[in-house]
């Protein structure tokens, strides 16, 4: 089984509501298991309109292709009526996969590892927390390492939304 790792986040609605909604359903996947998840943190919208986000990482095991992953979170996004009319818009919830294992895919519909995670504070700060000794396969740099070579003005808040490193196990 493969690490996955995916960012979460949502800046419309009730956001925290629709991550525990996303939650619940990647649980209710039978090959996946472990799933770990960061803190949330709230963060200001990077070139996205919508009040600000509440950000996460989840890591977990499956057993399932990278494309399965893509379909089954996007019918988890569309459940949530997530808009997709245009670029840049608020979202009810936006689940991104950012590593796959240690694979590098490049494809048409799905590029993994994510490709501009390393720019992102708001993915790099609770990536760090979660597994801060992970290799990104391409850079190969740490996830702390990518963190303090981060130039960037679009900072997380400091405080954390919600529990700290939950932890599910889905048997």
């Amino acid at each position: 089984m493969s690490k996955i790792f995916i960012g979460v986040g949502s800046n419309l609605g009730d956001r925290a509501g629709y991550l525990e909604f996303a939650k619940k359903e990647l649980l209710s996947v039978a090959s996946l298991t472990n799933l770990l998840c960061s803190p949330v943190y709230e963060t200001e919208p990077m070139a996205v309109e919508g009040g600000p986000f509440l950000n996460a990482v989840w890591s977990f095991e499956a057993d399932f292709s990278p494309k399965d992953l893509l379909k089954k979170i996007q019918e988890i996004e569309a459940k949530t009526n997530r808009p997709r009319n245009r670029s840049n818009e608020a979202r009810t919830l936006d689940l991104d996969i950012l590593f796959y294992g240690d694979q590098v895919i490049r494809e048409l519909g799905i590029t993994v590892p994510h490709p501009r995670l390393h720019e992102r504070t708001f993915v790099l700060v609770p990536m760090a927390e979660l597994d801060p000794d992970f290799v990104h396969p391409e850079f190969k740099k740490t996830m702390r390492q990518l963190l303090k070579e981060l130039n960037s003005p679009h900072g997380v808040r400091c405080k954390t939304y919600g529990e700290k490193h939950s932890s599910y196990a889905n048997s």
